[in-house]
């Protein structure tokens, strides 16, 4: 089987996927909308992207120091803190057809999926594990890897925009009391997420 179809596969695994990035989005569609849920969607994968490219060319080196693992992860922990307490106290608002969108915050919608994703220090790490592991088990040339993990991110970023779609297609049925509770949520798992890496960080990097 061709490597590229092998990796369109594969990405499917990431179908129930439920790291921070994934209630962001969630959240995003349904009270910002689907084009702005998109925007961050590709933020994200523009970070999947960043990190698989360094892997598969081996610049992990720099990233392998302890010193940067954990203040990298310190930095990630603090920033899913601080949008978790701003999701708990957000005013809840439902997008409909009529609300006027501000074209200026799609940039920001395109950051916040960058940073949230890329500054998870549990990404590269998963990156670096896929990579090994393919290499390990399918023996794929360099160009092999290259459409392998090209389809891979295409099946996630895909899934990611099907997920917003279905989120923005369903907030007909949302309340603004389901949105206060949706966001009390997320706040939630984003500070208990950022306390897990604290703590992975200090068991491991300390």
């Amino acid at each position: 089987m061709p490597p590229i179809i092998n990796g369109l596969i594969f990405g499917l695994i990431f179908l129930f996927a439920l790291g921070p990035a994934f209630f962001a989005l969630i959240q995003t569609s349904i009270q910002q909308g689907l084009k702005k849920a998109i925007f961050l969607a590709v933020g994200i994968s523009i970070s999947d992207v960043f990190y698989v490219v360094i892997v598969l060319l081996g610049m992990t080196k720099a990233l392998e120091t302890d010193d940067f693992k954990f203040w990298m992860g310190i930095f990630g922990a603090g920033m899913l803190s601080v949008y978790g307490f701003y999701s708990w106290f957000k005013t809840p608002k439902i997008h409909t057809e009529n609300t006027v969108m501000d074209e200026s915050s799609h940039a920001k919608q395109f950051a916040k999926g960058l940073f949230l994703n890329g500054l998870n220090p549990f990404i590269i790490v998963s990156w670096a594990t896929w990579v090994s592991a393919i290499a390990i088990n399918f023996e794929y040339q360099f160009n092999e890897q290259i459409q392998f993990f090209g389809g891979m991110l295409i099946t996630i970023f895909t899934m990611d925009v099907g997920k917003a779609f279905v989120a923005h297609r369903l907030k007909h049925l949302v309340t603004v009391k389901f949105v206060r509770g949706m966001n009390r949520t997320v706040a939630v798992i984003l500070i208990l997420f950022s306390l897990q890496i604290i703590y992975f960080l200090l068991t491991n990097y300390a």
